[in-house]
């Protein structure tokens, strides 16, 4: 039985690497961090962490905090969280992902704009949280492409001039569905931009939208900027090549992990025999036995983007020592 460790489209994203290195360099400084939610996604991972001195803390806590240093997460905060920093005299150590903080900032402009936001994501995500506190909460979350929940059309006005983003970890079809789904509503109620028959959204850049904070080009009512991560979504159809390449399939991520669960998903369309773990106590022996008795030629290890590549290869380590696997681990 082979083992192949996925490093190449699992483990941390570059967001998340910045916000672990940082949080160790901090804790390895001082031995102590209070950290606002999880650090990421991952509940063993975090137990590393809060091992080293890190503390996790909520929102309530975060009010009641004073005279203290705080990390600010890859997923980001909306402007509420930095002005009880200010109040409380709390030192902040912000490692906003970058593609997040841009995303932010664009979110922002638009509500400024007049635009009314509409966010393609889940609407307790952290992230999608600290872009709507850009829109004083007053974007509009949605979840199901298909516009099927009527709770969240229920707040669309149809008359305004609208603009659709997205959490940077939503999936690239699902975006441009929804897209085609607004486009429709919005026409149907007689909404359209000039000279758009059809009733398409326009595409707009961040120049495009500079030039219409500044005066200098109008944009359209309607329009719509991709603002998914690239780095997130491409590693989709790897692992489902990744999957369909191996027997079976162990994938290590955190409950917690919306990432995690559409990347599981992926996996599990393209193997079913594809199994979620958090951490090795939860392998069970009979998936690495094939429907003739025998061991399985290839065990796939892959996670997601909150993945530690340290939990994926301890992953294999220990199907390797338990199951007396081969104890190659060759990228996928």
């Amino acid at each position: 039985m082979k083992i192949n460790l996925d490093r190449t489209s699992s483990g941390f994203c570059i967001g998340v690497q910045g916000t672990i290195h940082v949080a160790e360099e901090k804790l390895a400084q001082s031995g102590e961090l209070y950290c606002l939610g999880d650090v990421v996604h991952n509940e063993v991972e975090v137990k590393r962490l809060e091992a080293l001195g890190m503390e996790t803390i909520d929102i309530p806590a975060f009010e009641k905090l004073r005279n203290a240093e705080v990390l600010i997460r890859a997923h980001g905060e909306p402007p509420s969280t930095y002005q009880t920093a200010r109040r409380n005299n709390l030192a902040i150590t912000d490692t906003t992902c970058p593609v997040v903080a841009k995303l932010q900032k664009t979110a922002r402009m638009l509500h400024q704009l007049g635009y009314q936001v509409v966010i393609y994501g889940k609407k307790v995500h952290p992230e999608v949280i600290g872009i709507n506190g850009q829109c004083d909460n007053e974007g509009v979350v949605i979840k199901h492409p298909d516009l099927s929940d009527p709770a969240e059309t229920e707040p669309l006005d149809l008359s305004r001039k609208t603009a659709l983003i997205s959490q940077t970890t939503m999936d690239v079809p699902g975006f441009y569905e929804l897209k085609k789904n607004l486009e429709k509503l919005f026409a149907e109620h007689g909404h359209r931009n000039p000279g758009t028959e059809s009733g398409e959204w326009m595409a707009v850049r961040d120049i495009d939208i500079t030039a219409e904070k500044t005066g200098a080009r109008a944009m359209p009512e309607l329009v719509f900027k991709d603002t998914i991560c690239r780095q997130v979504s491409s590693r989709n159809g790897k692992l489902r090549d990744f999957a369909l390449s191996n027997d079976c399939i162990v994938f290590a991520a955190g409950r917690k992990s919306s990432n995690g669960q559409v990347l599981y998903s992926i996996c599990r369309d393209a193997n079913p025999k594809s199994y979620f773990i958090e951490d090795v106590d939860e392998i069970q022996p009979e998936w690495f036995v094939g429907e003739n008795g025998k061991p399985v030629e290839s065990v796939g290890i892959c996670g997601a983007t909150s993945t530690p590549m340290w939990l994926l290869e301890k992953v294999a380590n220990h199907i390797g020592k338990t199951f007396g696997a081969d104890s190659g681990t060759p990228d996928a």
